[in-house]
């Protein structure tokens, strides 16, 4: 019967901690509170012609790496924290991308072309990221090997981190470095602080959200 098998899972963390802000939290904005007790939004990318090596998911794990300083959000747990009863994304020096590596026998060309959408396929090949209870992993990702050929890349990414933007710019950064073995020289224009969010009684409306959207923290 087709499926996928998980081999084993692994964390990757930054390669360049030094670059990484001084705090350790990301204090969430009034906009971003509304996301809380959503389950991370899945994106499946199919690759059906990719030339894989046994070289290729160490590539893969590297890149992340080096592209997770300018992202480094992605690398933390969405946190309650009881003692303020705000919640937070926290990272910390153990903090990282936790990386299923998976193979399949289903038909990926079959899953790229066919206009219905085999969900059940689809699902299997992004990770099932408990959410319903904090801390909740920002980003967890899966590389998936297929036996007649190809590759998917899976990504569960936490909405409250960033927008549909900010994960085509996040997904394009990484595709670059995988390709090149260096990330991108220049600006990309990428700002994690929320303090540039200015508008009347700001924390006031996102503590009246974050009680109605998610009465019973740190269960989501």
């Amino acid at each position: 019967m087709a499926g996928v098998r998980i081999l084993g899972s692994s964390k990757v963390g930054s390669q360049h901690n030094d670059s990484l802000p001084p705090s350790s939290s990301t204090h969430l904005s009034f906009f971003d509170v509304w996301w809380i007790s959503l389950q991370p939004v899945k994106t499946v990318l199919l690759y059906p012609e990719a030339a894989i090596s046994p070289a290729s998911f160490d590539s893969f794990k590297s890149s992340l790496s080096l592209i997770l300083p300018r992202f480094y959000p992605l690398a933390g747990d969405l946190t309650y924290q009881p003692t303020t009863g705000e919640v937070t994304i926290v990272c910390s020096d153990e903090s990282g991308v936790t990386v299923t590596e998976a193979e399949s026998d289903l038909d990926i060309s079959f899953l790229a072309g066919d206009p219905t959408h085999d969900m059940d396929s689809f699902f299997k090949l992004v990770p099932n990221v408990a959410h319903e209870e904090m801390p909740v992993p920002i980003l967890s990702v899966q590389f998936t090997r297929f036996s007649c050929g190809g590759v998917a890349v899976g990504i569960a990414l936490h909405h409250v981190a960033m927008d549909a933007m900010g994960q085509y710019k996040f997904i394009e950064c990484w595709a670059k470095t995988c390709c090149d073995g260096s990330v991108p020289s220049g600006d990309l224009n990428i700002l994690h602080d929320r303090a540039v969010i200015k508008y009347p009684n700001m924390d006031g409306l996102k503590n009246e959200t974050l009680k109605d959207v998610a009465p019973n923290l740190p269960k989501v």
